[in-house]
């Protein structure tokens, strides 16, 4: 029997006696590797599993996909030493834990088929088991060979585009995300044998990406195993010291949990109400997790044990809660009602922490049974089949968690990690609207994101928020329970400091697109802005500037319609507002004559583009100067457009680290080559008669116009030996400035020359 064969059938699984050789390649429940017993599930286990949830499930089905997989992996092993058959098969066996449908079920059995076995295309899947199966296993599928084909040093693209391309085909197929999620936690339950640096890497995306939307889906039992499995590889020395830590007082845990459990017990029982109890030590990445955010040493953690009551109505949650404080103290602070307020993933229960004997706290977690179901299983616990086949008879709650991975991927791709790591984390704050709606944000979110949570419009003219009935600044870091009310003005909009302000990726995604919509607008308020400045500073009056006889003529040689155009112009850099004053008024300052026709910056072209178009103000840093021939980078900010500084500069360097998302790819134009480009210079030199000379001279040699110079003694105990030469010259271009500098440098008595100031 051959893989052509197995590739044949679509339909009767009897041909060729396909039936007849399932043992032959499956026949037991766990196998030893290494003197290890490890478990390798069979399919009649999994069709056992499948059915006792949906009981019309299609066991042909999905006994077709298993030996299909089991072909396509023969004789393959993995790095532990299992029948790679093994991996399927226990993605088969963990998505039935989440009761996944058939599709889905037969998708985990095939889901590596194609990236594995470059002799199954995916249209062989799609024609044995459906459109619905090809798109699934086509969407787990890595896109690592064509990328790599064309660039082979592009593996972090490829990355991102694997990982753009898998969270695309979630918003089509929420099935897709489970048996990707179904993957990686098996991959990391066997994670052994893989190299350490490779390890890491796996489990570092678990972290940032998996864990935070298994837990985005309600998936909690799985989330807290991803988490666990991860954090051993991700970070194994703090993993090692926190298991020795809890290892060292695990005798005491191990008696107090048994003593808790039967006071509890005892507490309940007496006041007749029926319940579960159960007690643990937290799970190891949540007690890192509060390592970091608390900055404390793992010595200072205390209330590291966590019980849990599970009761049948909601009514006992409550009465149970008041049981556990008239017997010990509540910490304060520590009292969470996520039945009231059930947070964004539906997850309830009652969260408490107390001070217990001799003050060792504790936590307690208190649900009905219902809710601790859907707490394990998230979604997967409101799956409902009809006829074997998934319905889904309310998807409000995929479809909002849809809406929002939407928002993300509208991000460029740099930022994709980034963003769900933020935006999918654990919503760790609610507050109200004046109405007393909830509303879940991420930690260090503010009261822009949630204007714009409300509504676009309601961010886009947000003018300000009151916080518990104080204004507040919209930076102003939002905490739990605070009640929030925002403060619209037609007349506001967006900003690109907003994106500042912002944190989530709704919130960022909505002031760019407002950005991107009205750059224009933008243009004509920068500009209008700095006209009136120097209007002001040449003591014009704003008012009724626009009748001006001087100004309309001015507006006819510059061939502008009107003074928004103006305006405009100024705002994108292409006029200087300054330039065109002194032309029109004559405004000579500090003694120098009007400014030349040649000097009107109109007829200076823009000297750098971003993605092509030169339409943007644009602005040279002064910090570091650029002229052309200079490797650049472009930084966004508010009132000077594009900011372009040299790609060496250090400001740029720590502002983009900063802020990484208001970096720009800016280019030097071809016209740049005919701009005049001012440049500082300091000179340091020995402090003797004619230096000045020598370099002033030197420069006017080399066709460079001195707009300023300054020079004085640098004191160096009091003999002052050494002077400073402060110059400001004109240059064309790189090289005409590297001249210049490399003849100064020869000069007798010159000691350095910087771009920046010493």
């Amino acid at each position: 029997m051959n893989l052509s064969c197995c590739l044949s059938f679509s339909k009767n699984l009897k041909c060729c006696g396909l039936l007849h050789c399932l043992d032959k390649f499956y026949s037991g429940i766990y196998i030893i590797i290494e003197k290890e017993v490890v478990f390798f599930p069979r399919i009649e286990h999994i069709i056992e599993k499948v059915k006792s949830y949906n009981p019309s499930s299609n066991d042909i089905l999905l006994k077709k996909a298993y030996l299909f997989s089991a072909m396509a992996h023969e004789g393959i092993l993995r790095k532990d030493g299992q029948p790679y058959l093994s991996h399927p098969m226990n993605v088969a066996y963990i998505l039935t834990e989440l009761k996944m449908d058939d599709t889905g079920i037969v998708a985990g059995l095939l889901h590596d088929t194609v990236e594995d076995n470059p002799v199954i295309p995916l249209e062989a899947i799609r024609k044995s088991f459906g459109n619905d199966v090809a798109e699934i296993v086509d969407g787990v599928t890595k896109i690592e060979l064509d990328i790599l084909a064309k660039a082979p040093n592009s593996q972090k693209e490829v990355e991102i585009e694997s990982l753009r391309k898998l969270i695309v085909a979630m918003t089509n197929d929420i099935r897709v995300i489970f048996v990707k999620i179904a993957d990686r936690l098996h991959n990391l339950r066997t994670m052994e044998k893989m190299p350490p640096e490779k390890a890491r890497k796996k489990a570092l995306e678990c972290l940032q990406i998996f864990a935070p939307i298994a837990n985005r889906l309600g998936l909690g039992k799985i989330k807290n195993e991803l988490e666990d499995l991860a954090f051993k590889y991700a970070y194994p020395e703090d993993y090692e010291m926190i298991k020795i830590a809890l290892q060292e007082k695990r005798s005491y845990s191990e008696t107090f949990i048994e003593d808790i459990k039967i006071q509890l017990k005892d507490l309940i029982e007496s006041n007749g109400i029926r319940g579960e109890i159960t007690g643990r030590i937290k799970h190891l990445y949540s007690i890192y997790s509060k390592l970091l955010r608390q900055n404390i040493d793992i010595k200072e953690v205390y209330d590291y044990m966590a019980f849990r009551i599970l009761v049948p109505e909601e009514k006992d949650c409550y009465a149970v809660m008041g049981l556990i404080h008239s017997k010990w103290n509540l910490i304060p602070g520590r009292l969470k009602d996520f039945i009231s307020n059930p947070k964004e993933n539906g997850y309830k229960s009652l969260h408490t922490s107390v001070m217990g004997p001799s003050g060792q706290p504790f936590e307690i977690q208190i649900r009905t049974y219902k809710m601790h179901t859907e707490a394990e299983e998230g979604i997967a616990a409101h799956w409902k089949y009809k006829d074997g086949k998934y319905v889904n008879e309310d998807d409000e709650y995929i479809q909002k968690f849809r809406n929002e991975i939407k928002e993300i991927l509208s991000h460029s791709g740099k930022d994709l990690v980034s963003n769900l790591k933020k935006d999918l984390c654990p919503k760790e704050i609610y507050a109200f609207t004046p109405q007393g709606k909830i509303i879940h944000l991420p930690r260090g979110a503010t009261p822009l994101d949630f204007a714009y949570y409300i509504h676009t419009e309601v961010g886009h003219h947000c003018a300000g928020a009151k916080v518990d009935g104080k204004m507040v600044p919209l930076k102003t870091e939002l905490k739990s329970g605070q009640r929030i009310e925002i403060i619209k003005n037609g007349s506001v909009h967006p900003s690109h400091d907003w994106l500042d302000i912002a944190t989530t990726a709704r919130a960022k995604t909505k002031i760019k697109t407002w950005l991107a919509q009205n750059e224009k607008l933008l243009a004509v308020e920068r500009g209008k802005e700095v006209f009136e400045r120097e209007l002001r500073r040449i003591k014009k009056s704003p008012k009724n500037i626009s009748q001006d006889p001087s100004i309309i003529e001015g507006l006819k040689k510059a061939a502008l319609p009107d003074i928004e155009s103006l305006y405009a112009e100024i705002g994108y850099g292409k006029i200087e507002a300054r330039a065109f004053l002194k032309r029109i008024f004559s405004v000579e300052e500090n003694g120098n004559l009007p400014i030349k026709e040649s000097d009107y910056k109109k007829s200076q072209p823009v000297p750098v583009s971003l993605g092509g178009e030169s339409d943007y103000l644009f602005n040279i840093a002064k910090c570091c100067n650029p002229v052309v021939g200079d490797p650049i980078k472009g930084y966004f900010t508010k009132g000077k457009g594009l900011v372009v500084h040299r790609a060496t500069c250090s400001n740029i360097k720590r502002l983009l680290e900063l802020y990484p998302e208001r970096a720009a790819e800016v280019n030097w134009t071809e016209e740049s080559k005919t701009n005049i480009f001012e440049i500082p210079l300091f000179i340091i030199v020995k402090n003797r008669r004619g230096m000045l000379s020598n370099v002033t001279l030197l420069i006017s040699k080399n066709n460079a116009d001195i707009i300023s110079c300054d020079a004085k003694a640098l004191e160096k105990q009091g003999t002052g030996e050494k002077a400073v030469i402060k110059l400001k010259m004109l240059v064309k271009n790189k090289k005409h400035l590297h001249k210049i500098i490399e003849e100064l440098s020869e000069i007798d008595g010159v000691v350095s020359i910087s771009r920046n100031a010493a």
